[in-house]
Protein backbone atom coordinates (compact mmCIF):
# COMPACT_ATOMS: atom_id res chain seq x y z
CA UNK A 1 0.00 0.00 0.00
CA UNK A 2 1.35 3.46 -0.57
CA UNK A 3 2.14 6.22 1.67
CA UNK A 4 -0.42 8.69 0.83
CA UNK A 5 -3.19 5.77 0.75
CA UNK A 6 -1.90 4.45 4.16
CA UNK A 7 -1.63 8.40 5.74
CA UNK A 8 -5.54 8.56 4.59
CA UNK A 9 -6.24 5.64 4.87
CA UNK A 10 -5.74 5.66 9.23
CA UNK A 11 -7.87 5.35 11.78
CA UNK A 12 -7.98 8.19 13.91
CA UNK A 13 -7.92 6.91 17.51
CA UNK A 14 -7.89 10.27 19.29
CA UNK A 15 -11.72 9.58 20.82
CA UNK A 16 -10.73 6.17 22.36
CA UNK A 17 -7.34 6.29 23.44
CA UNK A 18 -5.73 8.68 26.59
CA UNK A 19 -3.22 11.19 25.27
CA UNK A 20 0.64 9.92 25.58
CA UNK A 21 1.78 11.84 28.67
CA UNK A 22 4.34 14.63 29.36
CA UNK A 23 5.84 15.38 32.65
CA UNK A 24 3.08 16.84 34.62
CA UNK A 25 5.11 19.96 35.42
CA UNK A 26 6.59 22.40 32.83
CA UNK A 27 10.59 23.27 33.62
CA UNK A 28 10.52 27.07 35.25
CA UNK A 29 11.83 28.28 31.52
CA UNK A 30 8.49 27.21 30.27
CA UNK A 31 7.23 31.05 30.83
CA UNK A 32 10.37 32.44 27.82
CA UNK A 33 8.65 30.32 25.26
CA UNK A 34 10.66 31.96 22.43
CA UNK A 35 13.80 31.27 24.22
CA UNK A 36 13.23 27.46 24.36
CA UNK A 37 14.43 26.80 20.97
CA UNK A 38 17.76 25.73 22.04
CA UNK A 39 16.25 22.68 24.20
CA UNK A 40 14.87 21.15 21.10
CA UNK A 41 17.95 22.05 19.39
CA UNK A 42 19.97 19.60 21.65
CA UNK A 43 17.80 16.93 21.28
CA UNK A 44 18.13 16.87 17.36
CA UNK A 45 21.93 16.88 17.86
CA UNK A 46 22.07 13.97 19.89
CA UNK A 47 19.17 11.86 17.89
CA UNK A 48 20.26 11.78 14.62
CA UNK A 49 23.22 11.18 12.81
CA UNK A 50 23.31 12.05 8.43
CA UNK A 51 22.84 8.68 7.78
CA UNK A 52 19.62 8.68 9.82
CA UNK A 53 20.70 6.02 12.62
CA UNK A 54 19.68 7.29 15.82
CA UNK A 55 21.94 7.83 19.12
CA UNK A 56 19.67 7.99 22.39
CA UNK A 57 20.39 7.49 26.13
CA UNK A 58 18.68 9.09 29.46
CA UNK A 59 19.97 12.76 28.29
CA UNK A 60 18.16 12.81 25.37
CA UNK A 61 15.12 11.02 26.99
CA UNK A 62 14.94 13.58 30.19
CA UNK A 63 15.32 16.67 27.58
CA UNK A 64 12.98 15.97 25.05
CA UNK A 65 10.96 15.26 28.30
CA UNK A 66 10.96 18.75 29.66
CA UNK A 67 10.30 20.12 26.53
CA UNK A 68 6.97 18.36 25.81
CA UNK A 69 5.63 19.32 29.31
CA UNK A 70 5.90 22.59 28.03
CA UNK A 71 4.47 22.30 24.46
CA UNK A 72 1.74 20.53 26.63
CA UNK A 73 1.05 23.98 28.81
CA UNK A 74 2.12 26.96 26.81
CA UNK A 75 1.77 27.57 22.99
CA UNK A 76 -0.53 29.98 20.99
CA UNK A 77 -3.58 29.10 22.47
CA UNK A 78 -3.21 29.61 25.99
CA UNK A 79 -0.13 32.51 25.52
CA UNK A 80 -1.22 34.61 22.58
CA UNK A 81 1.03 37.04 23.40
CA UNK A 82 4.31 35.26 23.19
CA UNK A 83 3.62 34.31 19.47
CA UNK A 84 3.53 37.89 17.65
CA UNK A 85 3.92 36.87 14.22
CA UNK A 86 1.87 34.31 12.27
CA UNK A 87 5.75 32.56 11.36
CA UNK A 88 6.27 32.17 15.37
CA UNK A 89 2.47 30.31 15.39
CA UNK A 90 3.86 28.48 12.43
CA UNK A 91 7.13 27.36 14.30
CA UNK A 92 5.95 26.30 17.26
CA UNK A 93 3.57 23.82 15.45
CA UNK A 94 6.28 22.50 13.45
CA UNK A 95 8.39 22.30 16.64
CA UNK A 96 5.69 20.25 18.17
CA UNK A 97 5.33 18.16 15.20
CA UNK A 98 9.27 16.93 15.32
CA UNK A 99 9.55 16.69 19.44
CA UNK A 100 6.48 14.40 19.40
CA UNK A 101 7.51 12.30 16.43
CA UNK A 102 11.34 11.32 17.95
CA UNK A 103 9.18 10.87 21.16
CA UNK A 104 6.80 7.97 19.78
CA UNK A 105 9.39 6.50 17.90
CA UNK A 106 11.49 6.15 20.96
CA UNK A 107 8.85 5.20 23.49
CA UNK A 108 8.91 1.36 24.31
CA UNK A 109 5.50 1.13 24.58
CA UNK A 110 4.67 2.51 20.70
CA UNK A 111 7.83 0.02 19.51
CA UNK A 112 5.81 -2.46 17.52
CA UNK A 113 3.43 0.46 16.11
CA UNK A 114 3.73 1.30 12.37
CA UNK A 115 4.67 4.73 11.81
CA UNK A 116 1.04 5.76 9.92
CA UNK A 117 -0.18 4.74 12.91
CA UNK A 118 1.78 7.08 15.23
CA UNK A 119 0.24 9.28 13.49
CA UNK A 120 -2.95 8.90 15.10
CA UNK A 121 -1.31 8.46 18.58
CA UNK A 122 -2.98 10.99 21.11
CA UNK A 123 -0.92 13.63 22.53
CA UNK A 124 -1.48 16.78 24.48
CA UNK A 125 -0.36 20.05 22.67
CA UNK A 126 -0.95 23.80 24.52
CA UNK A 127 -3.69 22.05 26.89
CA UNK A 128 -5.52 20.46 23.51
CA UNK A 129 -5.84 16.87 22.33
CA UNK A 130 -4.19 16.40 19.36
CA UNK A 131 -1.94 14.22 16.89
CA UNK A 132 0.92 13.84 14.58
CA UNK A 133 -1.75 13.99 11.75
CA UNK A 134 -3.86 16.98 13.37
CA UNK A 135 -0.98 19.04 13.92
CA UNK A 136 0.56 18.45 10.29
CA UNK A 137 -3.03 19.44 9.51
CA UNK A 138 -2.99 22.92 11.64
CA UNK A 139 0.08 23.75 9.37
CA UNK A 140 -1.44 22.72 5.93
CA UNK A 141 -4.79 25.27 6.47
CA UNK A 142 -3.09 27.75 8.57
CA UNK A 143 -0.43 28.54 5.67
CA UNK A 144 -2.14 27.14 2.57
CA UNK A 145 0.27 28.27 0.20
CA UNK A 146 3.41 27.32 2.15
CA UNK A 147 3.93 23.43 0.69
CA UNK A 148 7.62 23.55 2.20
CA UNK A 149 6.48 22.81 5.77
CA UNK A 150 5.33 19.18 5.16
CA UNK A 151 9.13 18.77 4.57
CA UNK A 152 9.60 19.10 8.40
CA UNK A 153 6.58 16.87 9.10
CA UNK A 154 8.25 13.23 8.79
CA UNK A 155 6.26 11.37 11.41
CA UNK A 156 9.43 8.89 11.75
CA UNK A 157 9.22 7.40 8.18
CA UNK A 158 12.82 5.74 7.33
CA UNK A 159 12.31 7.18 3.74
CA UNK A 160 10.79 10.49 4.54
CA UNK A 161 12.16 13.90 4.95
CA UNK A 162 15.26 14.34 7.05
CA UNK A 163 15.24 16.13 10.11
CA UNK A 164 16.08 19.40 10.51
CA UNK A 165 19.69 20.24 12.06
CA UNK A 166 17.91 22.49 14.61
CA UNK A 167 14.69 23.57 16.26
CA UNK A 168 12.87 25.94 13.60
CA UNK A 169 12.31 29.53 14.76
CA UNK A 170 9.58 32.28 13.38
CA UNK A 171 12.39 34.86 13.03
CA UNK A 172 14.15 32.91 10.59
CA UNK A 173 11.27 30.08 9.16
CA UNK A 174 11.58 31.42 5.52
CA UNK A 175 14.78 30.96 5.72
CA UNK A 176 15.04 27.29 7.10
CA UNK A 177 12.51 25.87 4.94
CA UNK A 178 14.33 26.85 2.17
CA UNK A 179 17.77 24.53 3.60
CA UNK A 180 15.35 21.83 4.08
CA UNK A 181 14.16 22.27 1.34
CA UNK A 182 17.55 21.92 -0.62
CA UNK A 183 18.78 19.42 2.02
CA UNK A 184 15.47 17.17 1.04
CA UNK A 185 16.25 17.76 -2.55
CA UNK A 186 19.50 16.49 -2.24
CA UNK A 187 18.85 13.18 -0.83
CA UNK A 188 19.48 10.35 -2.44
CA UNK A 189 16.23 9.36 -4.15
CA UNK A 190 14.37 12.21 -4.34
CA UNK A 191 15.04 12.85 -7.41
CA UNK A 192 15.85 10.61 -10.39
CA UNK A 193 16.12 10.76 -13.73
CA UNK A 194 16.18 8.24 -16.65
CA UNK A 195 17.03 10.90 -19.65
CA UNK A 196 17.25 8.18 -22.65
CA UNK A 197 13.72 6.60 -21.45
CA UNK A 198 12.62 10.43 -20.67
CA UNK A 199 11.39 9.62 -17.46
CA UNK A 200 11.24 11.37 -14.29
CA UNK A 201 10.89 10.27 -10.72
CA UNK A 202 10.02 11.60 -7.51
CA UNK A 203 9.86 10.60 -4.00
CA UNK A 204 6.21 9.76 -2.97
CA UNK A 205 6.64 11.84 0.43
CA UNK A 206 5.86 14.64 -2.30
CA UNK A 207 2.13 13.68 -2.35
CA UNK A 208 1.71 14.83 1.39
CA UNK A 209 2.90 18.45 -0.10
CA UNK A 210 -0.17 20.80 0.48
CA UNK A 211 -0.29 24.23 -1.88
CA UNK A 212 0.39 22.51 -4.78
CA UNK A 213 -1.27 21.69 -8.45
CA UNK A 214 -2.95 19.31 -8.70
CA UNK A 215 -1.84 17.91 -12.14
CA UNK A 216 0.91 16.66 -13.65
CA UNK A 217 3.66 17.50 -14.72
CA UNK A 218 2.67 21.29 -13.40
CA UNK A 219 2.93 19.50 -9.76
CA UNK A 220 6.35 18.34 -10.37
CA UNK A 221 7.68 21.37 -12.24
CA UNK A 222 7.18 23.49 -8.68
CA UNK A 223 8.22 20.69 -6.97
CA UNK A 224 11.70 21.36 -8.70
CA UNK A 225 11.65 25.15 -7.69
CA UNK A 226 10.56 24.89 -4.17
CA UNK A 227 12.81 21.53 -3.31
CA UNK A 228 15.37 21.63 -6.25
CA UNK A 229 17.76 18.48 -6.85
CA UNK A 230 21.57 19.47 -7.40
CA UNK A 231 22.37 22.32 -9.69
CA UNK A 232 23.59 19.23 -12.07
CA UNK A 233 21.06 17.40 -12.03
CA UNK A 234 18.53 20.15 -12.29
CA UNK A 235 20.13 21.03 -15.88
CA UNK A 236 19.60 17.50 -16.84
CA UNK A 237 15.89 17.13 -16.01
CA UNK A 238 15.48 20.23 -17.87
CA UNK A 239 17.74 19.58 -21.16
CA UNK A 240 15.68 16.14 -21.32
CA UNK A 241 12.23 16.98 -19.84
CA UNK A 242 12.16 20.39 -21.55
CA UNK A 243 11.09 23.32 -19.15
CA UNK A 244 7.75 22.53 -18.51
CA UNK A 245 8.60 19.10 -17.99
CA UNK A 246 6.42 17.68 -20.97
CA UNK A 247 8.98 15.48 -22.43
CA UNK A 248 8.81 13.15 -19.62
CA UNK A 249 6.45 11.10 -17.73
CA UNK A 250 6.20 11.46 -14.54
CA UNK A 251 6.48 8.69 -11.64
CA UNK A 252 6.51 8.42 -7.79
CA UNK A 253 9.28 6.52 -5.62
CA UNK A 254 8.23 4.50 -3.19
CA UNK A 255 9.06 5.52 0.31
CA UNK A 256 10.76 3.34 2.58
CA UNK A 257 7.37 3.08 5.42
CA UNK A 258 9.63 1.16 7.75
CA UNK A 259 10.57 3.30 11.65
CA UNK A 260 13.26 5.84 10.98
CA UNK A 261 13.66 5.35 15.05
CA UNK A 262 13.23 3.08 17.88
CA UNK A 263 14.06 2.21 21.21
CA UNK A 264 17.79 1.39 21.73
CA UNK A 265 17.52 -2.06 22.92
CA UNK A 266 14.61 -2.94 20.39
CA UNK A 267 16.87 -2.20 16.85
CA UNK A 268 17.98 -4.29 14.49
Amino acid sequence: MSLPALVFGAVVLLSCRAPSPPPATAPGWAAALPATHEVLSSVLARSSKGDGTATWGQASDATLQSYLAMLAQRGPLSRPELFPSNDDLLAYLVDAHIAWAVALSHSRRLARMEVVRLREEPIVVDGRPSSLHLLAEELSWRAPSEPRLALFLNAGWRGGPPLPASAVEGRSLDWQMTLQAERCGRTNGFWALDAPAKRLAVSQYTELMWGLPRSQPARVRRLLDLVPPPAALRDEILAACSSSLQHCSIVLTPVDTGRLFAPADLRR
